[in-house]
């Protein structure tokens, strides 16, 4: 049975007693606003290892919420938390935009009422018009889709409503490229936003119907 302990060693947070024998494991942030996040993702960690019975070992990663960590052998008897980079093309340590997206995705979440905290994965793909990647405002809608899709449609008033112009992009793209959208994408399919002129958020039940 674990005896976690959590102890904060400035913007780190280490996590002992996860499991009989099990490596200590060790998070970095790069702001101490997110030591309360860190902790959390470790009480996580450490449920999964004794739900599942599992050992972590160097090398095996796992998702948190939106995004992808990666353990790394720091010391003997201790793991270091890595996560990919924004374009997803490296691990690197921490796990400071692993925790940015699960708090900001959170906080969405409940501001607008969801109900539900749901990620796509970052290989997922969305649906863009021409000014999306440029920074233009946006409107978006997400819809029920298949497994490789994250439902995620948004548009700039550049779109004149032909398909043939949008595109499909990784949602990790998008995000890298846009990271003023990524603490919306949690929201569950049926939900909209419009930042033409401001933040405006709503679910939208005749979305699902369309679907």
């Amino acid at each position: 049975m674990s005896s976690l302990r959590l102890l904060i060693e400035g913007s780190r947070v280490r996590a002992t007693g996860i499991a009989r024998g099990h490596s200590d494991l060790v998070v970095e942030v790069a702001e101490t606003s997110l030591v309360t996040a860190a902790e959390d993702y470790l009480r996580y960690v450490a449920g999964y290892v004794e739900d599942q019975s599992v050992t972590l070992k160097k090398g095996e990663t796992l998702p948190y919420g939106y995004w992808l960590t990666r353990f790394e052998e720091a010391a003997a008897r201790r793991l270091e938390v890595w996560e990919y980079n924004p374009d997803a093309t490296e691990f690197v340590r921490g796990a400071t935009l692993t925790l940015t997206y699960w708090r900001d995705q959170h906080e969405v979440c409940r501001r607008f009422a969801a109900g539900a905290f749901e990620p796509p994965r970052p290989d997922r793909l969305v649906v863009v018009s021409e000014g999306v990647f440029e920074g233009q405002a946006v409107q978006g809608v997400r819809y029920s889709s298949p497994e490789h899709m994250s439902g995620w449609w948004i548009t700039t008033d550049r779109y004149d409503g032909n398909v043939k112009s949008l595109k499909q992009e990784h949602l990790y793209h998008l995000t890298a490229r846009r990271p003023d959208l990524a603490p919306y994408i949690a929201l569950p399919c049926g939900f909209r936003f419009d930042f033409t002129n401001r933040e405006d958020v709503w679910f939208d039940e005749s979305v699902l119907v369309e679907a």
